[in-house]
């Protein structure tokens, strides 16, 4: 079979009371449209402007009719070749059969339900059901488990630390007498390996307590939804369980103080040019991490799940996911900074239906390194430039470092069941050009927060909490004028990226929170909220009063 042919075309016309013939090789099948063809004839032989159509005419009737001729000929050709050898027959038909079960649903081949899809079934079920209070209290009393373990650590640590820096601080006063400088070097090598191992050695014992409680969690689980679905009466696990959570410790003292206030706005707002959407709007002034962080929370002098674990937990398999942005810096690890102390708070407890911090550090740091090389082949492409990504030489540490390095702009993403009020962490990595009060929205990191946002409304994600200034934290040049100028920039931006993306997507009610640092003050937080209802239509009802009966 021949994937192309050539055939002669012949057109006439008469032109002065002469005739003329044009002949041009046409390619059948043919790659383009006939119109193209045409304009491409007229202008290479100069033809005259009246025979056009007649020739568009002509040449879509010879190029359908070779065409025809062309498939019916290459039909009989492989008909033939089955006919000459019949043992190919079986190899059409097993190719053909599985084309045919992938386009026709009807005869598509069942797909086998993942163990990860069943649990999720089963868990929204038991969420759902009076099995409820106890699936929480089961999940507390794990995550009480991991906190001993954590505060067992961090003692052991910083008993090591005390040890150590008494013994190097003898050291270094008797240097020159019983030390050496060799020696110091040596006992230093020694206290960071001994912290090292006991570090390691923590380190393991939690990962095998969270693997052991993360398999028992799941058995549980699925035997109690079994029993529930075979009985009408509570099953023993239920009570089991329930009566756990009547024993649990009492409160320390320090959890019974009541939690810092936060200052805190709600505005109701319609956007839409014709068919108009009603959203929610929040402004925030607390720390991101108390987003994140499950608070002591007391009844009667007993430690007992926090409510915003119940809203989350039932709210993990639905179409009501919660978001949050965190600004990073383009490191991927979770060693410093803001990122540390997030990693702490997913370290408090056992996630149990997503994996791991760094089991999903590790499945990002792998798509990183394929998206810079791919970005290094694309401007090497466009600008003539094979300088590679790794050009500090090959297996060079400051290599491969690049190319675990993120742009300014990019954001990746984690997925969470044991945060307080979010599912789902958009780590929006930023630079100190945020800090500049010449910022645009045409900024890669506004950008990002399109995308974002873009996201949100395809994936199901209807609260999303966004940082209004850019930042975490106050600093000294964010100054009255600088934060009214970001937070104007902010709101005008996310208005124009709901309304866009609202068009290509369902009518659905959206909460956008939208956070400030803890640390500003009253004056300032009040004008910030003033000024939202200059840049959304607030949704305000409507008082009628009625004329007194005794007007007329």
């Amino acid at each position: 079979m021949s994937l192309a042919v050539e055939k002669e075309f012949v057109f006439t016309f008469s032109s002065k009371d002469q005739k003329s013939t044009l002949k041009v090789p046409v390619t059948i099948p043919l790659q383009q449209s006939a119109s193209d063809l045409v304009g491409r004839l007229v202008a290479a032989h100069n033809l005259p402007c009246y025979v056009e159509d007649d020739l568009k005419k002509s040449l879509e009737k010879f190029v359908d009719d070779e065409t025809w001729k062309f498939h019916d000929e290459n039909a009989e050709a492989a008909i033939a070749k089955v006919r000459k050898d019949p043992s190919l027959v079986d190899g059409l038909v097993d190719k053909w059969s599985g084309v045919f079960k992938k386009e026709v649903k009807k005869f598509a081949d069942n797909e086998a339900v993942s163990e990860e899809e069943k649990f999720a079934d089963v868990y929204h079920t038991l969420i759902h059901s009076p099995a409820l209070e106890t699936l929480l209290n089961l999940e507390h009393e794990y995550a009480c488990t991991i906190e001993d373990l954590i505060d067992q650590r961090d003692r052991d640590l910083q008993h090591l630390e005390n040890s150590q820096r008494k013994e190097m601080e003898t050291a270094v006063q008797n240097v020159g007498v019983m030390y050496t400088d060799d020696q110091i070097n040596q006992l230093a090598q020694r206290h960071f390996e001994n912290t090292q191992l006991i570090d390691s050695k923590w380190s393991g014992e939690l990962s095998n307590v969270k693997e052991s409680q993360k398999k028992e969690y799941r058995e549980w689980v699925m035997t109690v939804h079994q029993a529930m679905q075979t009985t009408d009466r509570v099953p023993a696990y239920l009570q089991r369980v329930r009566a756990l959570s009547l024993t649990m410790p009492e409160a320390k003292e320090g959890e019974r103080s009541s939690q810092s206030t936060t200052m805190e706005e709600s505005f109701t707002i319609h956007l839409g040019a014709q068919m108009k959407t009603t959203h929610n709007l929040r402004l925030l002034c607390t720390d991101v991490l108390d987003l994140c962080r499950h608070k002591p929370h007391t009844v009667g002098g007993v430690l007992v799940p926090q409510p915003q674990r119940l809203q989350t937990a039932m709210s993990l398999y639905s179409s009501n996911l919660s978001g949050l942005i965190l600004l990073v810096d383009n490191r991927l690890n979770y060693y410093t900074g803001l990122k540390r102390d997030f990693a702490k708070v997913c370290e408090m407890s056992t996630d149990f239906h997503f994996p791991a911090m760094d089991q999903q550090f590790a499945h990002i740091e792998k798509e990183v390194v394929i998206a810079n090389e791919f970005r290094v082949h694309s401007r090497s492409t466009e600008d003539g430039d094979s300088t590679s990504i790794k050009s500090g030489g090959s297996g060079s540490s400051d290599g491969q470092d690049k190319a675990n390095r993120i742009q300014t702009g990019d954001f990746y993403m984690t997925k969470h069941s044991n945060l307080a009020e979010v599912h789902v962490l958009f780590h929006l990595v930023c630079d100190d050009s945020i800090r500049f009060s010449d910022m645009t929205s045409r900024h890669p990191v506004i950008l990002s927060i399109r995308n974002i946002i873009k996201l949100c409304f395809r994936y199901d994600i209807t609260t999303i909490t966004i940082p209004l200034l850019l930042a975490h934290d106050m600093s000294e040049e964010m100054t009255i004028p600088w934060c009214m100028k970001r937070a104007e920039l902010i709101f005008k931006c996310v208005k124009g990226f709901v309304m866009e993306m609202s068009t290509y997507s369902a009518q659905e009610s959206r909460t956008i929170q939208f956070l400030v640092p803890r640390g500003m003050s009253e004056e300032m937080f009040a004008s910030i909220s003033a000024m939202l209802p200059s840049i959304f239509r607030l949704s305000n009802s409507i008082v009628v009063k009625s004329s007194s009966p005794n007007s007329a």
